[in-house]
C-alpha cells in the first residue's frame, strides 16, 4: 500500500514551530525566511504577510545571546544539527525562552537546499524550573537573571 501525503497539512499542524529559510549565510542579512507553519506564527504573534524579505533576525533582541546565534551558522558551515536556547522576542516586543534545533536539508547534491528550524516556546517551562531554583537558593544568578528579563517587559509594558 502506498500513502500519499500532503506536507503542508502536516506541517501546519505540528505543534512545534517550524521554519524553513533560503540557504544564505553569507553577508550581514542572512537567511530569508521562505515558510513558517501556524505554530511559529502563534508562539511569535506575526502573520504571514509581514515576513517578506525577512531573516530570523526579526525574533532577536536586547537579551538574544549573540554566541548563541553565532554557534548556528558555524554549526550549519560544519553540516551539524544546531541545539540551544536563547531569548528571542514576539512580534509585540515580548521576550520568550526559545529552545530550537536547526539542520540543512539535502537534495540530490551534497549541498545543502533549504535550512529547517524546529523552535518551542519553553518560557512556561523554564518559569517553574527558576521558581524551584529561588526556593531552594534565593541569591541563584541564573533564575535571577531570567526573572529580571521578564520583569523588564513587564515594567515596559506598564508604562505604556
Amino acid at each position: 500500500m502506498q500513502l500519499t501525503f500532503d506536507w503542508l497539512i502536516v506541517l501546519e499542524n505540528l505543534r512545534r514551530g517550524i521554519m524553513v529559510t533560503d540557504v544564505t549565510l553569507q553577508g550581514p542579512a542572512g537567511p530569508r525566511i521562505i515558510y513558517v507553519n501556524s505554530a511559529w506564527l502563534k508562539m511569535t504573534g506575526y502573520g504571514r504577510d509581514e515576513l517578506a524579505n525577512q531573516t530570523p533576525r526579526l525574533l532577536q533582541g536586547k537579551h538574544t545571546d549573540r554566541a548563541v546565534v553565532a554557534s548556528i551558522r558555524q554549526k550549519l558551515l560544519n553540516r551539524e544539527v544546531f541545539h540551544g536556547q536563547t531569548w528571542n522576542y514576539r512580534k509585540s516586543g515580548e521576550p520568550f525562552l526559545m529552545n530550537w534545533y536547526c539542520y540543512a536539508i539535502y537534495g540530490e547534491r551534497p549541498k545543502p537546499i533549504y535550512y529547517v528550524a524546529e523552535q518551542e516556546d519553553l518560557t512556561e517551562l523554564e518559569t517553574l524550573r527558576m521558581k524551584q531554583r529561588l526556593l531552594v537558593n534565593p541569591n541563584d544568578a541564573d533564575a535571577l537573571d531570567f526573572f529580571s528579563v521578564l520583569d523588564e517587559w513587564k515594567a515596559k509594558r506598564k508604562k505604556s
